[in-house]
């Protein structure tokens, strides 16, 4: 596995990026699992299992402990250390490279390689402010924009945690500034009577064979 980056977008929060390039076995020889994650990758295809078993590894690696610190789920799937409240996590992958985040506080993480079919996904996730305020720039920027808001409205929707959200009229970006490395935004989650404003951080990634987004979420 190759260290791609590790930054801090926030004070007291690390984000680590890295490209799976171990075998299979590497993590499980190295990964001590509880058996509820053991029973949980049973039904995994082989590429999922990878992802899985090299996120959690990762994300153990940034917690710079010494013995691995049990990891769970909650009932809505968002990952949490069982013996340490205080410490919040994320994680996330995309084409062979996975994402980890610890925070002292409640976070999202989401990555994403650019593709060419995510302009012709942005109606299914985009509002129609959000649609205007890209539609201002250049379409090799506006291609970038496009994975910006995916990934901010994925770490919105992990850090909300509770599932149940419509991208389009639940979950908002605004007040978006990318110089095409680095940026940063304001979200917005707004669901019946609950109302919360989050800030995000952005970066982009080149990778050897295309660039990859980031987005973290606090």
């Amino acid at each position: 596995m190759a260290l791609l980056r590790s930054t801090q977008p926030f004070p007291g929060t690390t984000l680590g990026l890295w490209h799976i390039a171990e075998p299979e076995t590497f993590f499980k020889e190295a990964l001590p699992l509880s058996i509820a994650e053991a029973q949980e990758m049973t039904d995994m295809q082989q590429k999922r299992r990878l992802e899985w078993l090299s996120s959690r590894w990762l994300l153990h690696k940034i917690t710079g402990s010494t013995h691995r610190l049990p990891l769970a789920k909650d009932a809505f799937s968002k990952p949490f250390f069982l013996d340490q409240p205080d410490l919040y996590c994320s994680l996330s992958h995309s084409q062979g490279v996975v994402g980890a985040l610890i925070s002292a506080q409640n976070c999202g993480c989401d990555i994403q390689v650019l593709v060419e079919k995510m302009p012709r996904l942005a109606s299914k996730f985009l509002g129609e402010a959000e649609f205007d305020f890209v539609a201002k720039f250049p379409e090799s920027v506006r291609f970038e924009l496009y994975h910006l808001y995916w990934t901010a409205k994925e770490s919105l929707y992990k850090t909300y945690g509770l599932k149940a959200l419509d991208f389009r009229k639940n979950i908002f970006v605004e007040d978006v500034e990318w110089d095409g490395q680095t940026g940063k935004a304001n979200g917005v989650i707004e669901k019946n009577d609950f109302w919360h404003n989050y800030q995000l951080r952005f970066g982009k990634l080149e990778l050897e064979t295309g660039a990859l987004i980031w987005a973290v979420c606090l």
